[in-house]
């Protein structure tokens, strides 16, 4: 209850410091069905992502400076946690994702899929990327849309919830 309550607050601040950036909690729902591509070709179900714990779904473009923005400051330094509690979903084939992946070494321990027929962006209710979604076993309880201009906020929202 003390990390809702503290998302909550983060939250607010984010929402209040954003620029082209949105910070939406307080709305859990369930993880939908969707397949993933492993990068070694497997089909990898929503059911078969983490179960336990809090982690991070964050799905990317290739393509996008905003995406390559946002993957670019999750570093070690900044986000120790960050590569055993991530799963990077990349729009497109799984040479999209490799060749994302390969761009940023030190997140190469992270565990990362493809998602070349968008499903997971349609099933997600996605609009737009970078997307950055807290979840908790099964359940959403919040997503950041964009990238915050306040780089302080978005640490301490990342960290407070991998940590």
């Amino acid at each position: 209850m003390r990390q809702i309550a503290k998302l909550i607050l983060l939250g607010s601040m984010a929402w209040l410091l954003c620029a082209p950036a949105s910070l939406l909690a307080g709305n859990p729902s369930p993880m939908p069905d969707f397949q993933l591509t492993s990068l070694d070709g497997q089909t990898v179900k929503s059911t078969d992502l983490p179960s336990s714990g809090s982690w991070l779904l964050i799905y990317v473009q290739p393509t996008s400076h905003y995406s390559d923005q946002l993957v670019k400051s999750l570093t070690k330094e900044r986000f120790p946690n960050l590569p055993s509690r991530a799963v990077f979903v990349v729009a497109g084939s799984v040479d999209d994702a490799k060749a994302v992946k390969a761009r940023y070494e030190a997140l190469s321990s992270a565990t990362w899929y493809a998602d070349p027929s968008k499903a997971a962006f349609t099933q997600l209710k996605l609009h737009g990327v970078p997307v950055v979604l807290g979840v908790r076993g099964k359940t959403i309880e919040w997503n950041l849309n964009g990238i915050l201009s306040d780089d302080k906020t978005f640490q301490s929202i990342l960290n407070s919830w991998i940590t």
